[in-house]
């Protein structure tokens, strides 16, 4: 049985995933299609130069105008290799999989660097977003701050995998803001925005900053999600604000959010 267990954890450690910082090397597949797309099924290149095209933005003159045509993907393929890659469409479809050693730092990014001028932290649109944003915070103004939240992710949780893990969506609370709004710890909290609203498990810790709440993400129950808008929006990233976003707080029971539910579907 151990010798058993030993072969199916080396086996494991063969198949593991190899995602950004964590990879050791730098390294690329490549196999034939298995079956026909089924349906009315598209590529995703052709689906995203129709969006170009319908938005009047220029689609590169070498994107074929139908993703069907034979060869139509392979070729989309190859125009993602340059001449700085480590190897060329035609070895890696040869090889089905090539492998390089991972440089870091990598000589290139610092040539690139070099090329531009240096590291541009603090680009002038960047500062003057920030210059605009302090003129109308609470604390320079000397008003009081409001309850905000920010997002995190839990060790247990995976962004929206991993439920089987048990990890339950919660809001983590500093002692006096928990006791500001009457909650305490393993309580039900409906938390509202100006979006909308969610119910999740409170855990008060000192640790917390007194005026912050961190609510996780990545649950369908109690989707973060709900608690943003599309009317406020980063101007720069063009993403909805996850982060010192307004909210109100207070203590909740499930009971109670279902016959809220119940009623509005009635």
């Amino acid at each position: 049985r151990q010798q058993a267990n030993r072969e199916h954890c080396q086996g494991f450690n063969q198949q593991r995933p190899r995602w950004d910082s964590i990879r050791w090397n730098v390294s690329m597949q490549y196999s034939e299609p298995l079956v026909k797309p089924m349906g009315e099924r598209r590529s995703a290149w052709w689906v995203i130069s129709q969006f170009m095209k319908r938005a009047g933005i220029p689609v590169p003159s070498y994107v074929p105008d139908d993703d069907r045509v034979e060869g139509a993907d392979e070729f989309m393929l190859s125009q993602l290799f340059t001449d700085r890659a480590r190897c060329s469409f035609e070895e890696l479809k040869e090889k089905g999989y090539v492998e390089f050693p991972l440089e870091h730092p990598a000589d290139w990014v610092e040539r690139h660097f070099e090329r531009v001028g240096g590291w541009m932290l603090s680009p002038p649109e960047l500062i003057e977003q920030w210059n605009r944003f302090r003129a109308t915070d609470n604390a320079d103004l000397g008003q009081p701050r409001p309850l905000v939240y920010t997002s995190r992710r839990q060790f247990k949780q995976f962004n929206g995998n991993m439920d089987i893990l048990g990890e339950p969506a919660n809001i983590i609370l500093n002692p006096e803001t928990a006791e500001e709004h009457g909650i305490v710890n393993g309580q039900n909290v409906r938390v509202r925005t100006k979006a909308g609203q969610i119910t999740i498990i409170a855990k008060v810790e000192p640790s917390m900053l007194k005026g912050v709440c961190s609510i996780s993400h990545g649950h369908a129950e109690g989707n973060v999600n709900e608690l943003t808008s599309r009317f406020d929006m980063d101007p720069l990233g063009g993403m909805a604000h996850y982060s010192a976003v307004t909210i109100e707080i207070e203590p909740a029971t499930i009971t109670e959010d279902a016959d809220a539910s119940a009623m509005a579907l009635s």
